[in-house]
C-alpha cells in the first residue's frame, strides 16, 4: 500500500509528540528547579521533570525504532 508524501499515522503522530514534550520537560526542567521555592521541592521537581521527560522521549525513540524495523 503507497502511502501519499505527507500523510502520516497515528502512532507516528504520537510518537512526535512523546519526542517533543520529553524535549520540552528536558530543557526546562533546570529552570523551574531555579523557580522554585525551598530546597526539597526543587530537588524532587527537577528529578521528577527530567525522569518524566528522558521516559517520554526514550520512549519514543523505542517505539519509532520498532515500528522502522517492522517494514
Amino acid at each position: 500500500m503507497a502511502r501519499r508524501l505527507g500523510v502520516r499515522s497515528i502512532a507516528e503522530r504520537i510518537e512526535d509528540a512523546m519526542r517533543e514534550v520529553g524535549t520540552l520537560l528536558i530543557a526546562f526542567a533546570p529552570l523551574d528547579a531555579a523557580l522554585s521555592e525551598g530546597p526539597m521541592p526543587t530537588a524532587a521537581f527537577l528529578l521528577l521533570f527530567l525522569g518524566l521527560g528522558l521516559t517520554l522521549f526514550v520512549g519514543a525513540l523505542l517505539i519509532e525504532k520498532g515500528r522502522t524495523r517492522g517494514h
